[in-house]
């Protein structure tokens, strides 16, 4: 027991193949940081941990081995084979590979990104930093090529430099994380996301508005006065009515007034009241503004309206 085991499972050399895993978590990571309703990763991207996965049981099967007394020397006569240092080649490639595919990624995103000007630098930031992670990895790669090609392996000198790089590298990290965590963790929106979505807002509040409070029923209802509710420029929200409804703002008011007039006009309550006093309750300023309105969306004057939905 110590610290070399928890509990009964010792820990030299134990089996978890997070080489491998590095490069794909941080492809992950990368997309991750994209909310959108389309889906940024696909289901097959799931097989790039099939290389952690065989690179794992791999792994397990010495660590048994070294464990269980069947083979004590495992590990040396695999190292002996020249595995390790071709193993440390092939992930840094591996990563390499993501770390490429991934800032392809990033470009292809960057003139979606929508937000403050402190989002805007946080996304540079994310693409700087993947771009020191590649060149870490190139330079951990050309390092594992020379000591390959000039029989290095066993240079102790050879490999302090690559160490201290790597440890620089990795503090550096540490620090990023602790003084500007909002950089690491951050949620990115596209661009057609959020105006879906502010679509949509603007939308229901307006619905609100207009159902709900029956704000059109004021007869002096202007767009500054909606627009202030919202609350959105006056210009945003005619343009929004337009382009939505297909209509200006004035014959949406007065779209939801007829609607009004049409419900109190069939109501069980339609006797007690005269038409003028109908239009009044749904927000027409006169008679004749009343009558013009209602018969150009519906097609029918309020009194043959009322007599067609009486029969």
């Amino acid at each position: 027991m110590g610290i070399y085991t928890i509990g009964f499972v010792p820990l030299a050399s134990f089996p978890f193949p997070y080489k491998y895993i590095i490069g794909v978590s941080f492809y992950f990571y990368l997309k991750h940081q994209i909310s959108n309703k389309e889906k940024v990763i696909n289901k097959l991207e799931y097989l790039l941990f099939v290389p952690a996965i065989i690179y794992g049981f791999m792994r397990l099967y010495w660590y048994v081995k070294l464990h269980t007394g069947i083979d004590k020397d495992i590990f040396f006569k695999v190292y002996q084979t020249g595995f390790f240092v071709y193993n440390d080649m092939v992930y840094l490639l591996f990563n390499l590979i993501l770390i490429i595919i991934g800032l392809k990624f990033l470009k292809s995103h960057n003139n979606k990104i929508k937000g403050s000007i402190s989002i805007q630098n946080n996304w540079k930031w994310l693409s700087i930093f993947s771009r020191i992670w590649m060149a870490i990895v190139i330079l951990n790669l050309l390092h594992q090529v020379i000591a390959n090609l000039f029989s290095l392996e066993h240079s102790q000198t050879f490999y302090y430099g690559i160490l201290v790089l790597n440890s620089i590298y990795i503090y550096w990290i540490g620090f990023i994380g602790f003084t500007k965590s909002n950089l690491l963790f951050k949620i990115y929106y596209l661009k057609d996301q959020i105006e879906e979505e502010e679509h949509d807002s603007l939308k229901n509040r307006i619905e609100y508005y207009m159902k709900k409070e029956e704000v059109f029923t004021n007869r002096n209802f202007k767009v500054a006065d909606l627009a202030s509710l919202l609350p959105i420029s006056e210009k945003e929200l005619s343009e929004y009515i337009h382009t939505t409804y297909q209509m200006s703002f004035t014959d949406f008011i007065n779209s939801y007034r007829v609607e009004k007039v049409k419900e109190l006009l069939i109501s069980s309550d339609q006797d007690k009241f005269t038409l003028l006093a109908v239009s009044e309750k749904a927000g027409f300023s006169s008679k004749s503004s009343f009558n013009a309105v209602f018969k150009k969306v519906t097609g029918l004057t309020p009194t043959q309206y009322k007599k067609e939905h009486q029969n």
